[in-house]
């Protein structure tokens, strides 16, 4: 299995998309980790179809407690 295979983000212009690099999903979450947020890859298991406002912490709890 590619680095990249399980990705369920689409944005490839990103820099830390795992298909830009040979970092795996690191740069991904060290930048998460800095913002305070959660990477796109989870909410798109708790809710693929969900639009999203944000991504911080407060907006993936309001994402799981809707579900």
């Amino acid at each position: 299995m590619s680095k990249a295979e399980f990705c369920t983000c689409g944005d490839l212009n990103c820099p830390n998309h795992p298909n830009n690099h040979d970092q795996g999903c690191t740069p991904c979450i060290l930048k998460n980790i800095r913002e305070k947020e959660v990477p796109t890859c989870l909410f798109n298991v708790a809710d693929p179809e969900r639009k999203r406002e944000g991504y911080h912490f407060e907006d993936f709890a309001r994402v799981v407690l809707e579900k």
